[in-house]
C-alpha cells in the first residue's frame, strides 16, 4: 500500500492560490492583501509569505517592496518570449511524437484534432477550445521522459495557461486559422513526418502569438488613457 503524501501548509496555499489565479478569481494587476488572505485561509502570515515567494518564482505574482503583492500583468516582451519558448518545446514534442509515438496514440490524436475542428465550427467558446488543445498537447508532452525537460515544459505550460485564460488570446476567426495547422499536424503525425509536424506546430504557436501581441497592445493603449492610481503601501512585505 502506497504512502499518502501530505502537502505542507505553504504548498496548500500555493495550490489554492494557483487555482484561483487560473480560474480568474484574481485579475492581472490586482493586489493580494496579506491580512485578508490570512484570515480567509485561516493561517498566519508566515506560511502565506512563503507561498508568495513560490508563486513569484512561478511568475504568477510579483512582490513589491513596501507595497505588498499583486498578480503580474503581462508585457509584450514577456508574451513574445513565452510563445517563442513554447513553440520550441511544442516543436520538440511533436517531432518526438511523429518519430516514436505508437500508431494507436497517433490515430487518437488525429481523431481528437478532428473533434477540435468540429467543435470549433459548432461555436465552442475559448475555454472549451483551450481545454481541448491542452488535452491534445498533453498526449504528446507525456511522451517526453527526460524529467528536466518535463519540469521545464510543465512550468512553461502553467504560465501559458494563465495568459490564455486571462487575456482571452483567441477569437473564433483565430481559432479557425489555427485549426488549419492543427489539421496539418494530425496528418504529419500519421505520416510520421517529424519535419512537417514541427512546421505545423510552429505555425500554431505563431498564429496565437501574433493575435496575443495585437490584443495586448490594444489593452495597453486603452490603459494609457485611464487615470493612474498609486498603490497604497502595505507593511511587512519587503
Amino acid at each position: 500500500m502506497g504512502q499518502v503524501q501530505f502537502l505542507s501548509l505553504p504548498d496548500q496555499i500555493v495550490t489554492r492560490l494557483t487555482e484561483d489565479i487560473l480560474k480568474g478569481v484574481y485579475l492581472p494587476g490586482q493586489r493580494l492583501k496579506e491580512q485578508e488572505l490570512a484570515l480567509k485561509m485561516g493561517t498566519s502570515r508566515a506560511p502565506l509569505r512563503e507561498a508568495f515567494r513560490v508563486l513569484e518564482r512561478d511568475g504568477l505574482i510579483e512582490i513589491l517592496p513596501w507595497r505588498g503583492v499583486r498578480i503580474v500583468e503581462p508585457t509584450l516582451e514577456e508574451i513574445r518570449d513565452l510563445f517563442e519558448a513554447r513553440a520550441d518545446m511544442f516543436g520538440l514534442c511533436v517531432r518526438h511524437a511523429a518519430s516514436n509515438g505508437e500508431p494507436g496514440l497517433l490515430k487518437k490524436i488525429e481523431a481528437d484534432i478532428d473533434e477540435l475542428i468540429k467543435q470549433t465550427d459548432a461555436g465552442c467558446d475559448e475555454r472549451e477550445y483551450k481545454e481541448m488543445t491542452n488535452a491534445i498537447s498533453s498526449q504528446m508532452y507525456a511522451l517526453i521522459q527526460n524529467r528536466y525537460t518535463r519540469a521545464f515544459i510543465d512550468n512553461l505550460r502553467q504560465k501559458m495557461l494563465w495568459h490564455y485564460c486571462y487575456m482571452g488570446i483567441s477569437s473564433y476567426a483565430s481559432r479557425q486559422d489555427a485549426n488549419r495547422y492543427w489539421h496539418d499536424l494530425g496528418r504529419a503525425l500519421l505520416s510520421r513526418d517529424p519535419q512537417a509536424a514541427e512546421v505545423a506546430a510552429q505555425h500554431i504557436m505563431a498564429a496565437s502569438k501574433n493575435f496575443a501581441l495585437r490584443l495586448l497592445e490594444e489593452k495597453q493603449d486603452a490603459s494609457a488613457h485611464r487615470q493612474p492610481t498609486n498603490d497604497e503601501p502595505e507593511s511587512g512585505m519587503k
